[in-house]
């Protein structure tokens, strides 16, 4: 049967944020979570200046194409109720808004909550719930830079909302003597569920929830450990990943195929994945996986994950990188959800950004952040390993050698990871008949199983998988490669240069 390749997604021209918020489309998307539901696809995302608050909420049918449909909150003027301790109607986020109210006093830039009443929410997650509504977890932050934060579970009987909180799940004070409770992420496998959450300050941890309510399975408040009656783990849970971290992310797979000694077997992971490094010029995607959800979660050296100085341990996914003679690079890809359609189809979101607007002289910023998806899969060691370009609707497929050399005459573009946070940019490569490579990287390469490549290079041994794909800058489908380094625990991608 003949591989089957995406049709032109005809992706909507990115924007810069503009007063018109209901056209931005993939535009100013920070830290997007996805939600099905009835045939549907929903996209919630951090607060951006310019749109009304209280996140904003985008439907897609495609999963290529999305369109704002609203907040998740309606906080627009009810600033002067929260401030005089009545907001307890318009969404009933009083306790989170008065432990989180910031004065200007307290620090001389970037309040999120101030003394006026206003509000601005940061890196939702919505998951439909096992009481039949839609649970969002959201998390509200005093000042930016800062732990003075809580999270908490509002619930809807739509997943456009508007949402209604019931309590609060977890707070931090300031001083960064504990997890800063933002970046919520629900999960759950094996009859269990969890709450993953933390942003710098003592790094990304795990709480258990109560299934039937959302809420935490213990019961347990600030009040029991800020009294004394129980500890910090008892309140803050289990730490997954350590340092300069966010945006964590669990997954849980069944029978990932994993070769052993020339054998497949079927394991059951757990995936983690963080963002590490500033926001503004390092951030990059890691990854981990453990055999439970407490951890703890290893990269492919067996180091547990942790970032410091911007760089550090885990498996890394994906940093800044161009391909060649493309218009638009991808700039601090990070802070994803990780989220497998009613079809099966394992995707990974991320907010990115982009230096097109700086290099075009339309922008002195490349503060524009973008909702981009990536399909993947795993190599045969069970490890992730993602497609580079963005999700176009194609599907995986065997491929076998022939198809591979006949397709793409060998000759591909080639983007190669390493521990350093600069901007990657692609070098040609040649995949050659007799196995061996030629280009930019030297050494040797074969096919295995159904879709699985094998490429060695530079002392290492990149495990990946082959697979259709759009390829934007190209405007072609072709065939593309996602590999994970054996060694160094650094992606390698390629695309295929030949037109289909």
């Amino acid at each position: 049967m003949a591989l089957r390749y995406p049709k032109n997604p005809r992706f909507n021209k990115l924007q810069m944020r503009s007063p018109d918020y209901l056209h931005w489309q993939e535009g100013c998307a920070h830290d997007p979570s996805l939600l099905e539901w009835e045939g549907k696809f929903y996209a919630y995302s951090t607060d951006t200046f310019g749109a009304p608050g209280g996140y904003q909420i985008r439907e897609s049918e495609d999963l290529l194409h999305w369109e704002y449909v609203g907040p998740a909150f309606y906080t627009d003027g009810t600033a002067p109720y929260y401030k005089r301790g009545a907001g307890k109607e318009f969404g009933n986020l009083q306790e989170a808004y008065d432990w989180c109210v910031t004065s200007s006093r307290e620090v001389g830039y970037g309040v999120c909550t101030r003394t006026d009443g206003s509000m601005a929410f940061w890196a939702p997650h919505c998951v439909r719930g096992n009481d039949g509504k839609f649970w969002l977890y959201y998390c509200l932050t005093g000042y930016f830079g800062g732990s003075k934060s809580c999270i908490g579970l509002a619930k809807s009987d739509s997943p456009k909302g508007p949402f209604t909180s019931v309590g609060l799940l977890l707070k931090t004070p300031a001083g960064w003597r504990t997890p800063n409770a933002i970046d919520p992420q629900y999960f759950s496998a094996e009859g269990r569920s969890f709450l993953v959450y933390g942003s710098f300050g003592l790094g990304i941890h795990l709480i258990e929830l109560d299934p039937a309510t959302g809420l935490r399975k213990d019961g347990f408040t600030y009040a029991d450990y800020d009294g004394g009656k129980i500890g910090f783990s008892d309140y803050y849970g289990v730490r997954l990943a350590s340092g300069s971290v966010e945006g964590g992310v669990v997954h849980y797979h069944e029978g990932v195929p994993v070769l052993e000694k020339g054998k497949w077997t079927k394991k059951n992971y757990y995936y983690l994945m963080c963002s590490y490094g500033s926001l503004s010029s390092v951030y990059h995607m890691r990854c981990g996986r453990s055999e439970r959800p407490e951890g703890p979660y290893l990269d492919v050296n067996g180091n547990e994950l942790v970032c410091s100085t911007d760089i550090g341990t885990g498996n890394k996914m994906l940093g800044s990188f161009r391909w060649e003679n493309a218009d638009v690079d991808f700039f601090c890809p990070g802070h994803n959800d990780m989220f497998t359609t009613s079809r099966g189809v394992n995707l990974i979101s991320y907010h990115c950004r982009t230096n097109y607007f700086i290099e075009k002289g339309l922008s002195r910023s490349s503060n524009f952040h973008y909702l981009y998806l990536g399909q993947y899969d795993f190599n045969s060691d069970g490890w992730i390993v993602m497609n580079a370009n963005r999700y176009a609707g194609e599907e995986i497929q065997d491929v076998t050698t022939e198809e591979l050399l006949n397709i793409s005459a060998g000759k591909f573009e080639a983007v190669l990871f390493t521990q350093g946070t600069g901007m990657v940019g692609a070098k040609r490569v040649l995949l050659k008949q007799n196995g061996s490579i030629e280009g930019a990287f030297s050494g040797t390469w074969k096919m295995y199983g159904s879709h699985y490549i094998s490429i060695e290079t530079g002392g290492d041994e990149y495990l990946g998988v082959v697979m259709p794909a759009w390829i934007d800058h190209q405007n072609t489908a072709g065939l593309t490669v996602s590999a994970m380094g054996k060694k160094s625990g650094m992606a390698l991608h390629l695309v295929s240069t030949n037109r289909i």
